[in-house]
């Protein structure tokens, strides 16, 4: 088993992964807890159908009380309504502040449960247990924990470290290739703001990352994805200053998942939009050399993306940009490279740069032009 530390000063924690650990559930969790607390099991139907039995069973087994709560499923609803809806029940089945909650899921189930974990009580502890490829490398690691706003994703939320996470990379054999795909946009912003050998070698295996055919190489990928974003979330918790640099290709990927409609692309498909963008500006802005800017945008545009952006509205884009988080002081921050594997954050990019920049984002996934 992989065990890597999360140095957050006031709590760290660990996170471990290893293939068939959702039958140890109750051997990880004992440790970390005070007798046996009630424990509120919280997942999507399809995540339930595939692995409710196993964990509940073992957490049975190991005498805790479990109470199974089903979550919709669907970034449309990761909003104030369900997180509401949830509060009820944990409520009307009395369950208080000495209760642990557990995230069976992907990023939005994560996310949510993380959230009502935060806020219920003023906080009662919670350990995530991602199902999906982004959630394993991203959303389940540093703590982030929120809902959705009309006007942006992830406007509304917290800082909230779990008391650790579980990691089973052989449930993402059940994943349907479009979300191990939406996983891999991910994966790969770490090798561009962290790694460029690990990228490198991302992009060289990627059948072999998608179709889970070597699992101890999966497994690799996942650990070092989860080492560079909890070395970044140990040095700055609350997103003031280096933590930023885990934005590369959100910005714009943002954008076309608010303006598009949440629901019609995955998040790490749209990152990988993002990122093409952000390599483009990177040329103009950042000083990083064109043609490898080009070999990249490359590799990223035959990674196949669900759908195009035809229908894509460049002001509703920019008009979800305005309401970015990274919007300081009515000026628009994007973390862009020097070179692979050194980003920086640069200030103040103009709007019709960023029109510019996502009309050719456009093209590129319509007309497949590069330049």
């Amino acid at each position: 088993m992989r065990t890597l530390e999360v140095q957050i000063a006031e709590r760290p924690y660990r996170i471990h992964i290893e293939p068939d650990l959702l039958y140890r559930t109750a051997e990880m969790i004992r440790p970390l807890v005070a007798g046996t607390p009630r424990i509120a099991l919280m997942s999507s139907k399809t995540v339930e159908s595939h692995y409710r039995e196993r964990v509940e069973r073992s957490l049975r087994d190991a005498g805790f009380e479990v109470r199974f709560i089903p979550m919709p499923t669907g970034e449309e609803y990761k909003d104030l309504k369900t997180v509401s809806g949830l509060y009820d029940v944990l409520i009307s089945q009395s369950f208080d502040r000495n209760c642990l909650i557990l995230a069976l899921g992907g990023g939005v189930v994560g996310d949510i449960a993380g959230f009502v974990a935060a806020t219920l009580f003023r906080g009662v502890p919670f350990v995530q247990i991602p199902t999906t490829l982004l959630s394993q490398v991203d959303s389940s690691v540093g703590g982030k924990v929120g809902v959705n706003h009309l006007q942006g994703k992830n406007l509304i939320g917290a800082f909230y470290q779990p008391k650790t996470v579980l990691i089973d990379p052989r449930v993402l054999q059940t994943l349907e290739l479009r979300e191990r795909i939406s996983g891999l946009g991910e994966v790969l912003k770490y090798g561009f703001i962290r790694d460029a050998a690990f990228l490198d070698t991302c992009l060289e295996n990627t059948d072999d990352l998608l179709t889970l055919s070597d699992m101890d190489f999966v497994t690799g990928i996942i650990a070092r994805s989860v080492r560079i974003k909890a070395d970044i979330v140990a040095l700055d918790e609350h997103e003031q200053g280096r933590r930023m640099l885990l934005n590369f290709g959100h910005t714009i990927g943002h954008a076309i998942e608010n303006s598009a409609g949440y629901g019609v692309f995955r998040h790490g498909e749209a990152v990988i939009m993002g990122m093409c963008a952000a390599l483009m500006l990177s040329t103009n802005l950042s000083g990083l050399e064109k043609t490898l800017a080009e070999t990249y945008i490359r590799h990223l545009r035959r990674i196949p993306v669900n759908g195009d952006l035809t229908q894509l509205d460049i002001d509703a884009a920019l008009e979800a940009i305005t309401h970015d988080k990274k919007v300081r002081d009515g000026k628009l921050n994007m973390v862009l490279l020097e070179r692979i594997g050194h980003p920086r954050i640069v200030e103040g990019i103009p709007e019709d740069t960023v029109r510019e920049t996502l009309e050719w984002l456009k093209d590129l996934y319509t007309e497949g032009v590069l330049s």
